[in-house]
């Protein structure tokens, strides 16, 4: 009895000590969202090995913007080695990490920093949150391609529910600070904290991506 007792006792230390937010990355998942205005959007994320790839795809008025970043992971933690923003099937501005060194800028005309922590796309540190409690990495920068930013405190902002295929699903929200103006992030629980939403703004336009559909590992889930 007493044995029992005891093992009840840790498993419950257990399951508090253990961080409600944090999850496996998925092998794949893509991500269908309603952007500004209706402008449809999809992100994939795919692994293969310690490899990931992170593409995303916006339709615009008259052209199409492609985000792509790419890199290794280790445990949780998210990795990139490169950052691309492509627009109308040509390279706009991109980035490359390797050796606590960050060569950034649009096409042409590219500078190289040196950085002292770790250094992510916003899609990249979107699937970084998701998996790590959605706590960021000390000493992290963002880049656009174009720029290098600092980034202030993570700020939980509450939770809500959202239309996702058809159901309402909960999500928790998070705000970031980036140079001088913020990021907003929304994670979903039910479905291994996949980006629910993310917002921000870029070259004076405004991109506020939401979540429709879902399928994880080749999977269409629902709430």
């Amino acid at each position: 009895m007493k044995k029992t007792i005891l093992h009840t006792i840790l498993a419950a230390a257990a399951l508090a000590a253990a961080p409600a937010f944090a999850a496996d990355l998925p092998q794949s998942a893509e991500l269908q969202y309603s952007g500004s205005y209706g402008i449809p959007a999809t992100m994939t994320f795919t692994r293969s090995g310690n490899s990931y790839k992170i593409v995303s795809n916006i339709k615009v008025p008259l052209y199409r913007i492609r985000f792509e970043s790419g890199g290794t992971i280790s445990g949780n933690s998210l990795r990139p080695t490169y950052y691309k923003d492509i627009r109308g099937g040509k390279t706009y501005a991109e980035a490359k990490f390797s050796g606590g060194k960050v060569t950034y800028g649009r096409t042409g005309a590219q500078t190289t920093e040196n950085v002292s922590g770790p250094t992510m796309d916003l899609f990249t540190l979107a699937w970084q949150l998701a998996a790590n409690d959605a706590k960021l990495p000390g000493g992290l920068k963002i880049t656009n391609g174009k720029k290098l930013y600092n980034v202030g405190a993570l700020q939980r902002i509450g939770s809500s529910q959202v239309s996702v295929a058809g159901g309402r699903t909960a999500v928790n929200q998070y705000r970031v600070r980036r140079g001088g103006d913020t990021v907003t992030y929304a994670f979903a629980p039910a479905f291994g904290n996949i980006p629910a939403q993310i917002s921000y703004s870029d070259d004076g336009k405004n991109y506020d991506l939401k979540l429709t559909s879902v399928k994880i590992n080749g999977q269409t889930v629902k709430p």
